[in-house]
């Protein structure tokens, strides 16, 4: 077995990693059974001096950091943008989902039928729709009810349903919707896209102008 003398003379190498295998065993073996050795190792990694930087280390250390700065920086305001623009993009959506596009009138769009209490029955065959919008107005000496649907993006994608509406005792129903005033003794119901805030207000020259287009769904 190695003497201490000749222990702590090999200890910066072991320290420094530069024995043989031989010799870290030896000494590590010595050091485990010798307290003043093991000691005298301690005091040697305590003492150990920090190793510095260079100068060329310490900047290039600086230019790496600085680069991982701006990268972090530009990360964070890409998924910053990122987040914005979906959010600007969620609202656009949502907004988009509630405007609603008036159904313009194909054959077999809406029925109608006089039921025997003298109620006209009124059913919509175009699928899904949002809302209604109604009126009534004499036309050629004859009480006339106008209408017309309204379809959303929201109310394309829920499940087809068949709308019926009813106009009786007054009133213009779609009791899932909306209600309307009319006329309690009605002749004839159109079907009519336009401007029902301006329309019942036209002179009346204006307004059969206006209507000429209108799909006649019922008459007596």
């Amino acid at each position: 077995m190695m003497k201490c003398e000749i222990i702590r003379d090999l200890l910066p190498m072991y320290c420094d990693g530069l024995c043989s295998e031989a010799s870290k065993q030896e000494i590590e073996a010595h050091v485990a059974q010798c307290e003043g050795c093991r000691a005298f190792l301690a005091e040697m990694n305590e003492e150990a001096p920090v190793p510095s930087l260079s100068p060329e280390s310490e900047t290039e250390a600086r230019v790496l950091q600085g680069v991982k700065k701006k990268f972090s920086r530009g990360r964070r305001r890409a998924v910053l943008l990122a987040v914005a623009v979906m959010l600007i993009f969620s609202i656009v959506l949502a907004g988009a989902a509630d405007v609603p596009q008036p159904v313009s009138y194909t054959d077999g769009l809406v029925t109608a039928e006089l039921a025997v209490d003298e109620v006209i029955d009124l059913y919509y065959h175009g699928g899904s729709y949002d809302s209604f919008h109604g009126f009534s107005r004499e036309v050629d000496g004859r009480n006339a009810v106008f209408l017309y649907f309204d379809r959303t993006l929201r109310s394309d994608v829920m499940p087809d349903r068949e709308g019926h509406l009813c106009i009786g005792n007054g009133l213009l129903t779609d009791f899932e919707t909306a209600t309307y005033q009319v006329d309690r003794q009605v002749d004839a119901v159109y079907y009519l896209v336009g401007d029902y805030l301006e329309l019942p207000g036209l002179a009346q020259a204006e307004f059969e102008q206006a209507v000429a287009d209108a799909v006649l769904l019922w008459e007596r």
